[in-house]
């Protein structure tokens, strides 16, 4: 018979109209199937005074056996000297309530668990980590989810704090004065380019890569600029800084990657690409054509002005790099090298989407660890 089993209302319901109907202890128990010493410890830690004396006292005999309580007893009506007591179902289902949240509230681990804990996590986000992350990397220390991680956070257990979280503080509303277009823009031609385009294009051809490309953003002062260019699905990123960035240094980046894995693996791997409109980018003819053979090697597709949320991969992607290059920090002080490393730790970061693999697992498992270290010749592009 079970004894560890919580009491639930309707057993505490037996248990009060039992008593009442003077019922024997063990009679109750096979009742709500429960031991017997179950139910006289329930009876015993619920049950509560409803007269007090002025000794209050409670050496009454009877109360020291089964029912524990005063509901049958012949003197309760009569001048008692001891302390009236009883059992009410309500009031015990309550106080029942009462403990199990407090039961569940703080911390259930020992102090030196705790601080190691906490030692993990300030450490991880120092290294500009994610929560996600440093549970991932530490998965046999950490043995919390990452919703408890930032329950602790939030409701203040660790050194850590809210403020310390890159994208847990809400920003503030942003101020725009007024819409701003390149006035180079006007004068391209899109035709066959468009956004409404690369729809039809990706219906005609379901499943088919589609990479993200688009720049960091920089400081007026800056003369370099961080290029980003990502497959969604694989969460797999390639970053490069370019200096005096234009059309021609653009298609440059492409035909890199062309020259390191060869037209054909270009073309399966890069079949279209999305982009905003920005004037760096207006070259289609030099991103979509060959140097090698004069062949087509990928579509090019332009967002509609003002729209980012058409290309909300890379987006996404610019504000995880902005741990490494924070808003209003000139990034001309990276070089080449630099760029790179951070490129790699992008791709060992463990990701949610990805079931905790990296994007370099990711693509490995994909295309091949050959592509792969075409593309990064001994950690370098």
């Amino acid at each position: 018979m079970k004894t560890w089993k919580h009491i639930n209302e309707e057993q505490r319901k037996v248990i009060c109209s039992g008593i009442a109907h003077n019922k024997k202890l063990y009679q109750i128990a096979d009742m709500i199937n429960l031991d017997p010493r179950s139910v006289s410890r329930e009876v015993k830690r619920n049950r509560i005074a409803v007269d007090y004396v002025d000794e209050t006292s409670t050496n009454c005999n009877k109360l020291k056996r089964w029912p524990y309580v005063c509901s049958n007893c012949k003197l309760r009506y009569k001048n008692c000297p001891f302390v009236k007591l009883k059992y009410d179902s309500k009031i015990a289902q309550r106080k029942a309530d009462a403990n199990l949240i407090n039961s569940r509230k703080g911390i259930d681990l020992d102090s030196e668990e705790f601080n190691k804990l906490d030692f993990t996590i300030k450490k991880g986000i120092d290294d500009n980590k994610s929560i996600y992350q440093i549970s991932i990397e530490n998965k046999d220390n950490i043995n919390k989810s990452t919703t408890t991680l930032y329950r602790y956070i939030n409701k203040g257990y660790l050194t850590t704090k809210r403020i310390d979280l890159p994208y847990a503080v809400k920003y503030k509303k942003r101020k725009h004065n007024k819409k701003y277009d390149y006035s180079s823009n006007n004068k391209i031609d899109r035709t066959g380019h468009t956004y409404l385009d690369y729809l039809s294009y990706i219906h005609k051809n379901p499943g088919i890569n589609v990479w993200q490309l688009d720049f960091l953003g920089a400081i007026k002062s800056d003369s370099k600029n961080i290029i980003t260019f990502i497959l969604p699905n694989l969460q797999f990123t390639l970053l490069d800084i370019i200096n005096k960035p234009d059309s021609f240094k653009v298609v440059k980046f492409f035909d890199i990657i062309e020259q390191q894995i060869g037209t054909d693996a270009f073309k399966e791997l890069i079949p279209v690409i999305l982009t905003d409109r920005d004037p760096n980018f207006t070259d289609i003819d030099g991103i979509c054509f060959s140097k090698i053979t004069g062949e087509e090697r990928c579509k090019l597709f332009f967002c509609d002005p003002y729209v980012s949320n058409q290309k909300p991969n890379v987006e996404n992607i610019n504000k995880q790099i902005r741990k490494f290059f924070p808003k209003g920090k000139s990034v001309d002080i990276y070089s080449e090298k630099d760029i790179k490393e951070k490129n790699l730790t992008l791709l060992k970061t463990p990701i949610k989407s990805l079931d905790g693999y990296t994007p370099e697992d990711a693509f490995k498992t994909v295309y091949g660890e050959d592509l792969y270290n075409k593309i990064f010749v001994n950690g370098e592009r």
